[in-house]
């Protein structure tokens, strides 16, 4: 990754487990980095990263507080920075259903005022890390993302910032996913299933943050999509709990039996 090389990154949601892994990536690749700024809202993950990630080990980390719905802020943040992964989203399934005013504010306003400070700054790669829920969505967090990629695709031009798009699944040990949900019920000896033959798409963090990466490095037109396993849930969940009961619960609102990629 000699393309880093005195070069500053910026990584939007960074305190999430993807912009975690970015960080181990960077850091493992001896890139000489000048500095990854962690951007993020929540303070109480940036205080918990500064732990995990002592400043001894990662000097290069700077960490900044902040919106992607603040365009004001993200100008401020964003001044001499030369690469942008945008990784913050509201991405729950019930409660982008349940929030959907909130979704479309952080995902489609937030992702358009990204555009606008990249083009405005001259960053040079704006990276969009998008989700499989976007091919064909039927759920407020999948049509938030589509839409979201529609600005970013419109958003090149031979003159300012390069725009990029990934599309991920299921990251495996992320937050928030069915892998952390079947870890934390296998205490009560019942895992909840939604439905016996819905799959997903995974990807690990390891080749997510590698994907992204090399995207930022050799950017393409159009929207990447790795590579990805198609698990069964059911199957997954009797991996986890092999001595747990299964409950089949149905899909919720938003959900897909199967996720596509295009």
């Amino acid at each position: 990754m000699s393309f880093l090389k005195h070069k500053r990154i910026a990584i939007l949601g960074g305190t999430g487990t993807l912009g975690r892994a970015l960080v181990t990536e960077i850091a493992e690749s001896h890139s000489q980095v000048e500095k990854v700024l962690i951007f993020s809202r929540d303070e109480i993950k940036q205080l918990k990263m500064m732990e995990d990630f002592p400043e001894d080990s990662f000097p290069f980390l700077d960490y900044k507080l902040g919106d992607v719905r603040d365009l004001d802020r993200l100008n401020e943040v964003l001044l001499g920075v030369n690469y942008v992964v945008h990784a913050a989203a509201i991405k729950h399934v019930v409660m982008a259903e349940q929030n959907p005013s909130e979704c479309y504010k952080t995902n489609i306003l937030g992702s358009r005022n990204i555009i606008e400070v990249c083009d405005q700054l001259k960053i040079e790669r704006a990276l969009l890390v998008s989700t499989d829920k976007a091919i064909n969505p039927i759920g407020v967090y999948g049509k938030s993302k589509k839409l979201a990629e529609e600005d970013w695709t419109g958003a090149n031009n031979d003159k300012g910032c390069r725009f990029c798009i990934i599309r991920l699944g299921n990251i495996i040990g992320s937050r928030g996913s069915v892998f952390e949900a079947f870890a934390n019920q296998r205490k009560n000896g019942i895992l909840k299933v939604t439905h016996p033959e819905a799959t997903r798409f995974c990807i690990s963090q390891r080749d997510a943050s590698g994907h992204i990466l090399h995207l930022l490095e050799f950017p393409i037109e159009g929207i990447f999509t790795p590579k990805m396993d198609r698990i069964s849930i059911l199957e997954l969940a009797k991996e986890i709990g092999p001595e747990c009961e299964i409950e089949f619960i149905g899909l919720r609102e938003g959900d897909k039996l199967h996720e596509e990629i295009g």
